[in-house]
């Protein structure tokens, strides 16, 4: 009498069904409260705003001084306006 012993499938050789490699793989569970996963689109789409963002703080920032010095300019010119003027006052008032 001969007994038959079924065969354990060996994790070393192929699976029993030759189409289970192309089986889909099952999803993970994910966490609802998770954020979203980053891509590259949206770092691409991020550094692309970064950019441009840095770009106009520039060009903001180099109107501002040219503003700036323009202010000091007009600033310097009125003390030497009013200095003279007091001079001349000074002037006036010693005669």
């Amino acid at each position: 009498m001969l007994q038959t012993q079924q065969s354990k499938p060996n994790k070393y050789c192929m699976a029993t069904n030759p189409f289970d490699m192309y089986a889909t793989k099952r999803k993970r569970a994910v966490d609802p409260n998770a954020p979203p996963r980053p891509n590259l689109l949206s770092h691409e789409k991020v550094i692309k705003d970064t950019r441009s963002v840095i770009e106009r703080q520039g060009q903001q920032i180099h109107m501002l001084l040219n503003r700036v010095n323009d202010l000091e300019n007009k600033l310097n010119n009125q003390n030497i306006y009013l200095t003279a003027l007091h001079q001349s006052l000074k002037s006036r008032n010693k005669r």
